[in-house]
């Protein structure tokens, strides 16, 4: 009978179906079963003792983030046990830990706004505060620090009602002078920010570029402009912490540690590419590409929707992107690959067809003339970081 590791999840939302993914792929490499249990009422406190003397795991991966603390050292007693996004400072004892590098996505998302050349930039954290919410405001602002800038900062008394916070917000963001750069702490602060945006007037990216973090696809399609995203290794985070988990078990001196998993890349979408107010077109053609590039469109297709001729087309296209239409739909092909090779469940031979490729050898050839290696080698230098 296969042993059996529960792991404790917030909510059954899209990052933590990627966290429990990479658990389970370190789970068959030596027989365990993962058990998710999710917190589904967060009204009720969650009976973890009642669950652990159902279950009697060998040990438990609690993915927190501050919304699980019925889970402690104190109720699992002497089951090994590895926190997913907690707060290493908390008063929890020595423990494993297993977080995203804040560093790291506040400095990407610096960078990707700063590419913009925009006058002002500005940051939203969590309705709450959260300690990987806090790491990723300073260190947005560091790396603004460095270009000269500091960031506009919202923050809303500890206490305050949420529709006082998102009345607070709206009027903040009327405040605010634009253009402006704008990181939400994470993609669910950033579609409100859009949303708030538009219902104020306030065109987004021309006004306001804004960049969330997670690449959560239900969240970053769905809003208007589509929304650009940092997206996050949780399949490598949740594959870090059922290794520690191992560790932990087969050796009980093995006390304190606290591991980084980083993002991947930056999706790219309609909420930070800025173009030129007096031609929409442009726009129209990045959206279209950006949506069917993997579906094997030509720059005939995307003149065709910025109704002019192919010669027409591209010579608009270069002016304002300073690319072909080509060379745009390749970038987002290779974006696209880039994704699906951060996932191993995907082969490698697959991913050309998935990403509109006409063939296997063109995509590796391009590829590697792209970034200076190959998939495979980009795939292993991802599972090193």
């Amino acid at each position: 009978m296969a042993k059996t590791v529960l792991f404790f999840v917030y909510s059954n939302r899209y990052d933590c179906a990627n966290r429990i993914e990479g658990a389970r792929r370190y789970a068959e490499k030596v027989g365990w079963e993962i058990q998710v249990i999710e917190r589904n009422n967060v009204d009720r406190r969650l009976d973890v003792k009642g669950i652990i003397d159902f279950w009697k795991p060998i040990g438990v991966i609690a993915e927190c983030g501050g919304g699980i603390p019925e889970i402690s050292r104190e109720t699992l007693g002497r089951i090994p046990l590895v926190y997913f996004d907690e707060d290493p400072r908390e008063a929890k004892g020595r423990g494993l830990y297993v977080n995203s590098d804040s560093l790291r996505i506040g400095e990407l998302a610096a960078k990707e706004l700063l590419s913009l050349n925009l006058p002002n930039y500005a940051f939203v954290g969590w309705r709450r505060s959260r300690f990987w919410s806090e790491e990723r405001r300073m260190a947005f602002a560091s790396a603004l620090k460095l270009h000269g800038y500091t960031p506009i900062i919202f923050s809303a008394p500890p206490k305050v009602t949420e529709l006082r916070r998102r009345k607070m917000l709206a009027e903040w963001l009327k405040a605010l002078p634009r253009p402006c750069g704008v990181f939400a702490a994470n993609d669910a602060l950033a579609e409100e920010i859009c949303s708030m945006a538009s219902s104020a007037g306030i065109t987004v990216p021309d006004e306001l570029a804004v960049i969330g973090v997670d690449d959560d696809s239900v969240i970053c399609e769905r809003t208007n402009p589509s929304l650009t995203s940092i997206r996050l290794d949780f399949e490598q985070g949740g594959y870090m912490c059922a290794e520690l988990l191992d560790r932990k078990i087969h050796d009980s001196r093995f006390m304190q540690i606290s591991l980084k998993y980083g993002p991947v890349l930056i999706v790219r979408r309609g909420s930070t590419r800025r173009f030129a107010q007096t031609d929409r077109r442009i726009a129209k053609a990045v959206e279209y590409i950006r949506r069917n590039a993997c579906e094997g469109i030509g720059t005939l297709e995307v003149a065709g929707k910025m109704g002019l001729s192919r010669r027409m087309a591209e010579v608009l296209f270069r002016r304002y992107v300073n690319r072909s239409i080509h060379e745009e739909i390749v970038s987002v092909r290779l974006e696209r690959v880039k994704v699906l090779l951060s996932n191993l469940r995907h082969d490698i031979s697959s991913i050309a067809s998935l990403c509109g490729w006409s063939s296997e050898s063109v995509l590796r050839k391009t590829f590697k003339e792209r970034f200076g290696v190959s998939m495979r080698e980009w795939r292993t230098s991802r599972q090193k970081l």
